[in-house]
Parts: C-alpha cells; structure tokens; sequence
C-alpha cells in the first residue's frame, strides 16, 4: 500500500500543477477577450485569433483539471444515492465506477490520439487566419485523458484495498486534492 499513498501524493501534486497552469491560460484567455472587444469597440481593430484561441484555451483547461477534479471529488456523482450506501457497498462502487471511467479513458484517449496523429501526419492547419497546426491544440486531449484513465486506476487499486482491508479507512476528505 505504501505505493498507492506515494503515487496518491504525486497525482495530488501533479494535479496541483496542472491547475495552477490552466489559471494561468485561464488568465490569458481572458486577456485576449478583453483586448479583443476593446479593440473592436474603441480602435477597430481585430486580433482574428481571439475566438480561435480562446476555444483551444478553454479545451486545455478542461483537459488539465481533470485530473484535479477526480482527486478532489468534484466529479457528478448521485449524492442522494451515494449517501445512503454503507461504505463497504460505496467502496464497492467506486471500484466498479473506476473500472467504468478508465474503459472511457482508454477510448476517449485511443480516439483523442487518432486525431492528433492524422493532424500531425497530413500538417492539419486551422482554417482561421492564424493557421494554427491542430495537432497543437488537440496535444493535451491524449494526455488529459490518459492522467484521467491514470487517477481513475489509482482510485479504483486504493478502495479495492480499503474493501479487501488491506488498507486502514482514510481521515474524513477535507475537499483538497
């Protein structure tokens, strides 16, 4: 069990990361609307990237808080059927909801990638003025599903330990990653 707390602790920390960097492009996304409408209102005047770049910003972000959202517990879950399971049967799900999530990882990775090779192999360009190459913006869709697939996995090995009694019952989730 020590190396399902060790890579529960690097999958915080890159979780961590990976937030503070799609902050970051949450920033500058909302740098370039805003210099995209003041130009337009007071001078005139167009980026012409500004929609295109702020839908490749909004995917990235996406795509790098996955990870954070899984480990901090923000993932759609039924509460009102979650709450009334004893915590073996919850585990027990969990397990089963892993196993579910890290299927749809590996496709959505699988296809994610697919795409990504064929934009790299015939040099897919945007059609906007920039004509940004596609396999930069779709580069994190692969990746943010396979750290996904990656948490899902973790998460499903640590309740099937707590459901086999392998390993003590965690403290009470304080919400952090």
């Amino acid at each position: 069990m020590r190396y399902l707390d060790l890579f529960g602790r690097l999958f915080d920390r890159l979780a961590l990361l990976l937030v503070g960097l799609a902050a970051v492009l949450l920033v500058a996304m909302a740098l370039l609307i805003n210099v995209e409408v003041l130009g337009r209102y007071f001078f005139n005047f167009s980026t012409l990237i500004s929609d295109e770049y702020s839908g490749y910003f909004f995917t990235w972000i996406t795509m790098l808080c996955l990870l954070y959202a899984l480990r901090s517990g923000r993932m759609l879950t039924v509460e009102t059927l979650v709450q009334r399971l004893t915590p073996r049967l919850r585990r027990l799900f969990e397990v089963a909801g892993a196993l579910v999530g890290i299927f749809v990882c590996a496709v959505m990775a699988d296809a994610t990638w697919g795409t990504l090779s064929l934009s790299w192999l015939f040099d897919s360009r945007s059609i906007q003025p920039s004509q940004t190459p596609l396999w930069i913006p779709q580069a994190v869709m692969p990746a943010g599903f396979a750290l996904l697939g990656l948490g899902y996995l973790e998460n499903g090995l640590r309740n099937l330990a707590l459901l086999l009694g392998a390993q003590p019952a965690p403290e009470p989730d304080s919400g952090k990653a």
